[in-house]
């Protein structure tokens, strides 16, 4: 049909359905069956029918979307502060078209982000039409399947989280098995076959990231004859004393770290006990106040978690979905990248 300007009539006629159908259909309204809306739009997309931005926009009502995240300071800063500023970034001018952010920066970590789900869905569900948020507990969970069941679209960022549920959520990630299987290869590859013991920081159990991160290196160590040394916990306080153990007892090996706040812990301990720099360390996310130890020798590589990417993407896929009624987008799962001396600043600039 190029060349010739479809109509809504014509979509209809097309369809079997009244005009009517067909506007609540496009705009996202309520009213029709999930399987109508799927053949009218499909139809609309054959059709190849140009949605009229400006008309679309003055005849929608105002929508609401919240941002649900752990605020970026003390240690969460190191991963946070990049999604923030991707969402902050893409949120930007979303007021012409009748879409308002609201950001929650939660005083609760990620790992009792829960408590923060459940406050806004007491105080805050009636006025929202979109979320943005991370899970990675069970109890998260729960509480973002009550939003998606109340019909709340939900973007989650850095979540792992299995819904049979395909029209209210949309998910962005990093390939955390593919980045634990790199950050082993470049261990690896840098020992050669001088095979022993690996300092490796993996966070916390309850943490459902950091298990598939670790797991994954994990595997690909021991498949190696490598033995690992495994230290869970959070931030320097606790890795402290068992990293030293370490240090002492395995000179010139390597550590991995699966999280942004260890890696900047581990690098610290090294500097400041003054520990040679035959170590390979290879961390996690990149960040201002890696810098010092890139240059300095002591960090020798990082897994890029495209945090700053995430938060753009989540704010383009709520636009996508409150905008123009785009309800089953693809979930993404970003490539991991690793970045070292030579190239960590292309990507610093982003964060």
């Amino acid at each position: 049909m190029s060349g010739k300007r479809v109509t809504l009539k014509e979509i209809a006629q097309k369809t079997g359905v009244s005009l009517g159908t067909v506007h609540r259909a496009i705009y996202n309204k309520s009213g029709i069956s999930e399987a109508t809306r799927k053949r009218i739009l499909e139809e609309v997309e054959r059709s190849n029918y140009q949605i009229d931005e400006a008309a679309s926009v003055l005849k929608r009502s105002a929508k609401k979307v919240l941002v649900v995240l752990p605020k970026p300071q003390n240690e969460d800063r190191f991963y946070f502060r990049g999604i923030w500023r991707g969402i902050r970034e893409a949120a930007k001018g979303m007021e012409q078209y009748k879409i308002y952010f609201e950001m929650i920066e939660s005083e609760y970590p990620l790992y009792q982000i829960s408590n923060e789900l459940e406050r806004v869905y007491d105080e805050k569900l009636d006025e929202m039409d979109g979320l943005i948020t991370i899970s990675d507990s069970g109890a998260a969970n729960l509480w973002i399947e009550r939003f998606i069941r109340r019909g709340i679209y939900t973007v989650l960022v850095s979540s792992y989280y299995e819904t049979e549920t395909t029209h209210s959520l949309n998910s962005i990630k990093v390939d955390l098995v593919r980045s634990g299987r790199l950050a082993a290869e470049f261990i690896q590859y840098g020992l050669k076959q001088d095979q022993g013991k690996i300092l490796m920081l993996c966070g916390g159990k309850n943490v459902y990231n950091n298990r598939v991160y670790a797991k994954s290196f994990e595997k690909e160590m021991r498949e190696k004859s490598y033995e690992i040394l495994t230290v869970e916990g959070f931030g320097r306080e606790n890795i402290e004393a068992q990293a030293l153990e370490y240090l002492e007892k395995e000179p010139g090996k390597a550590i991995f770290s699966s999280n942004a706040r260890n890696t900047y812990a581990i690098c610290r301990i090294l500097e400041e006990y003054d520990f040679p720099k035959n170590i390979l360390v290879i961390g996690t996310d990149i960040f201002e106040e890696l810098v010092p130890y890139f240059e300095d020798g002591i960090l020798n590589g990082v897994i890029c978690q495209y945090h700053w990417e995430q938060g753009l993407k989540a704010v383009k896929k709520i636009y996508e979905y409150l905008s123009r009624g785009c309800r089953e987008q693809e979930n993404e799962v970003l490539p991991c990248v690793l970045l070292m001396k030579s190239n960590y600043e292309c990507f610093l600039d982003l964060v």
